[in-house]
């Protein structure tokens, strides 16, 4: 069981679970593909594989480094961010306090579908940067928002 579900209130329910687009993992990709193309280098064999050894595995650990076990989540009642692999930090936001929900997608956002989700509780603004689905995750959250006015 993970860490959400372990902690949802009673008769609370997952509605929608949003994930960061995959265009997160370009650098470290690059930078992977950089490695393998220099042991094609005319140089001395060994020293070419430690190095690109140590140029791969410094790209897994970026990688696990921007993933960082991000979860985000709409509930019946709340939207949960919870990150960390090692060190957890869990953010939990009551839908009744959020006034407002913003979708910012560029160019290549919206061609390739992620974008940021800002939603706004008075003078707070929580972000939620390379949401894959921007725009499903935006709607999800104003449905629950109305299911709970509507419920009062």
């Amino acid at each position: 069981m993970g860490y959400i579900q372990s902690h949802l209130m009673e008769g609370e329910i997952i509605v929608y679970q949003a994930k960061q687009h995959g265009i997160i993992y370009t650098g470290p990709v690059l930078v992977a593909l950089l490695s393998i193309a220099a042991l094609f280098l005319p140089v001395d064999a060994l020293i070419i594989v430690c190095i690109c050894a140590a140029i791969l595995l410094t790209a897994l650990i970026w990688s696990i480094s921007i993933y960082g076990g991000r979860q985000y989540v709409v509930t019946t009642h709340r939207l949960i961010f919870k990150r960390g692999i090692i060190n957890r930090n869990s953010f939990e936001l009551l839908l009744s306090k959020c006034e407002g929900v913003q979708v910012d997608q560029p160019i290549l956002g919206r061609l390739l579908n992620y974008g940021t989700v800002n939603v706004t509780t008075g003078e707070a603004t929580n972000k939620y940067n390379y949401i894959s689905h921007p725009l499903t995750f935006s709607t999800k959250i104003h449905e629950q928002i109305f299911n709970l006015k509507k419920a009062e």
